[in-house]
């Protein structure tokens, strides 16, 4: 390969080559890496398959016994050795009445209901957290943007004063105070890149990865509300509130099961005898029952029933605490987003018009140099709080989509292809 040919492929490997970490992933794609990578979410399928195990085991049918006996040796006289023995061998088997394995069967499917439920809902903990993760680093991204516009232009104005103390037409104070608040600019710019940092430690370890991440996401474009009632019909399909209904209908279930105990199983057994001195051999059979004299399991049913009380009293007590949740995020998700729109449609026009004309002004000798200092220092912290207002409406709206199961079809998709 010739010099030339070599310098055009090295010049196309370094084209075409992106390090790791190096492409902006959008909300969607930081959704999947989570579900894909984060250990926690390995933690919630094993509970799943714990609970199915369970299951399983409580719908086996109790396994035989095998007996064997020996009888009438070692004795006196004619039974001093083996030969008047009798010897046994047979099986025994526990037959369960009154359904108790399907009832318990039952009670071990309402806990992998549960733990299934529980899992999805720990999983769109998670997504809610990656999404707030995310919508943070974003914030962060945009608020480095705006503090090197910062420092720009308080290098801007820098230069003007500078122009007019150099022309006599300002003081020197007037260019010490622009160095202090160029100064902060720069100050504020190393904050925002360690507050940048962080966020995006924050985010890579919810999706379990040593890159670089990189975000891709418009602030300008504010999140569609969603109506009241529409939020409030969809958190009756929280997991949690599934969980309820099946923790109510598993505390029936364990009901109907200690009434089932208090009814003694039979063991029925059946054997073959063989008689040493006759040489002889005849079938056994046996059957044995406890007598419900003293326990007829009135402790487990007394518990049982307060159980079902309990449950039915915690499931409206969640109940409402949720619909209260539900209604104070609503509510506070409106005024947040009445804020972010107000700073973004008027304040912020409001502020840089009026630092561009208090510049100007103060070039062309209208304005003083404190008028042009506080149009900046107001345009600086309305663009903060701004940005403030953008992370407060953001992870507001985070947490109504985990109120709203935004993320269920997605989370059960995966839930569904890791189980089956």
């Amino acid at each position: 390969m010739t010099l030339w040919k070599r310098l055009i492929v090295f010049t196309l490997m370094l084209i075409l080559y992106k390090p790791a970490g190096a492409d902006a992933m959008t909300k969607e794609d930081a959704l999947k890496r989570a579900l894909e990578h984060n250990p926690s979410i390995q933690l919630s399928l094993a509970r799943i398959e714990i609970a199915m195990g369970e299951k399983i085991q409580a719908s086996l049918i109790p396994n035989p016994e095998a007996v064997f006996e020996i009888e009438n040796f070692g004795g006196s006289g004619e039974l001093s050795g083996i030969d008047g023995a009798e010897a046994t061998v047979g099986l025994e088997q526990q037959i369960e009445l009154a359904g108790k394995r399907a009832k318990r069967t039952r009670i071990a499917d309402y806990d992998a209901k549960i733990a299934e439920e529980q899992a999805i809902a720990d999983i769109l903990q998670l997504l809610s957290q990656t999404e707030i993760a995310f919508i943070n680093v974003a914030i962060q991204q945009e608020r480095l943007t705006l503090a090197n516009n910062r420092v720009s232009l308080a290098q801007k104005t820098h230069k003007t004063v500078k122009e007019r103390v150099s022309a006599a037409a300002a003081s020197d104070i007037q260019h010490t105070k622009i160095d202090i608040e160029k100064s902060a600019a720069e100050l504020e710019l190393a904050k925002a890149r360690k507050d940048l940092s962080n966020a995006k430690h924050r985010l890579a370890a919810l999706l379990n990865t040593k890159d670089d991440v990189q975000v891709d996401m418009v602030l300008d474009n504010l999140p569609i509300l969603p109506e009241r009632n529409i939020l409030l019909d969809a958190v009756k399909k929280m997991p949690q509130m599934r969980i309820n209904q099946f923790l109510k209908m598993q505390a029936q279930s364990q009901l109907d099961l200690a009434k089932a105990n208090a009814i003694p199983d039979p063991v029925i057994g059946l054997g073959l005898r063989r008689f040493n001195e006759s040489d002889n051999t005849a079938f056994v059979a046996g059957i044995s029952i406890s007598l419900p004299v003293f326990n007829r399991n009135q402790g487990e049913i007394l518990k049982a029933r307060s159980q079902i009380t309990e449950a039915e009293a915690s499931v409206q007590q969640q109940e409402l605490e949720i619909r209260e949740v539900s209604l104070n995020a609503w509510e506070s998700l409106i005024s947040i987003y009445n804020a972010a729109e107000m700073y973004q449609s008027r304040m912020i026009p409001d502020a840089e018009r009026a630092y561009n004309q208090a510049l100007e002004g103060y070039s062309a000798g209208r304005f003083s140099f404190l008028d042009m200092l506080d149009a900046q220092r107001t345009l600086y912290e309305v663009e903060e709080n701004r940005l403030d207002s953008l992370l407060n409406l953001y992870e507001a709206k985070g947490r109504t989509d985990f109120l709203m199961n935004t993320h269920l079809p997605l989370v059960h998709n995966f839930v569904k292809g890791k189980t089956q």
